[in-house]
């Protein structure tokens, strides 16, 4: 059964419970069809107490292997503060361009913090 993303909230929800309360970085990426049901879901990278590292390579791979024309990527923060770090804001800005290159959308990037999540197109951040 496949599950449809509708909104920032339904997204977050998918992964909630494997990444709420972890003590190291985690990203994860959900890959969908264009009605936005999820084809598939995948960690991408297992981090330290304070960092991860993916690159763009990381998310496209499994997208076009997937038939995947849109994806959300989505990590947490184990200090609970969801707020993007810089770094965060310049992969992100980087990942959308190459996304595009490859007709997938990059619908959203999410930061699961201890109370609550920073949803970049919530925010309307979600730039090239």
């Amino acid at each position: 059964m496949q599950t449809n993303i509708i909104n920032s909230a339904s997204a977050e929800g998918v992964l909630h419970d494997i990444m709420y309360g972890l003590d190291h970085e985690e990203v994860w990426c959900l890959f969908l069809n264009a009605s936005h049901s999820c084809l598939g879901k995948q960690m991408l990278s297992r981090g330290t107490l304070t960092q991860t590292s993916i690159d763009s390579r990381t998310v496209i791979k499994p997208a076009l292997f997937l038939n995947a024309t849109a994806v959300i990527l989505l990590h947490n923060h184990p200090s609970g503060n969801p707020l993007p770090s810089f770094k965060d804001m310049e992969f992100t800005r980087r990942l959308k361009s190459a996304c595009s290159l490859f007709e997938i959308d990059l619908i959203d990037h999410i930061i699961i913090g201890k109370d609550g999540f920073y949803s970049f197109a919530d925010e309307r951040t979600l730039k090239y």
